[in-house]
């Protein structure tokens, strides 16, 4: 029959106390109690322009970055600030002051909660 000695009972119980101490050390988002866990995160990101006329040109933009606000299931994926794509699309714009919604591209499995400022002011001009 197998017997611990009192020597080994209390390696044993150092180990244990050991391991619970470095997972409460550790990085909370990121160790194994949190497998399979929503997760919510903000990033700041770039505003972007898409679909620019080619007689336009911008004058200037209320913002440059927006915070966008996200949640997601972590697996074995994490979601950086590179995969998150923020952008004004001014296809249908006119010269002058425009007010566009900002709108945000994310990688598959994450949603959106929140972006701010929602709205940009976009000044257009003709181009020279």
């Amino acid at each position: 029959m197998f017997s611990l000695t009192e020597n080994q009972k209390k390696l044993l119980l150092a180990f244990f106390i050991a391991v619970l101490l470095w997972g409460y050390a550790s990085d909370q988002t990121d160790n194994l109690s949190n497998y399979g866990k929503e997760k919510i995160v903000s990033y700041l990101a770039d505003v972007k322009i898409r679909n620019l006329p080619e007689q336009y040109q911008v004058e200037s933009l209320s913002v440059n970055k927006a915070v966008v606000r996200i949640d997601y299931v972590s697996y074995f994926s994490k979601i950086t600030k590179d995969q998150i794509e923020v952008y004004v699309d001014l296809k249908n714009i006119d010269p002058g002051d425009n007010m566009k919604i900002l709108e945000v591209e994310l990688p598959s499995g994450a949603r959106l909660l929140g972006v701010d400022p929602g709205y940009i002011l976009v000044k257009i001009k003709q181009k020279d």
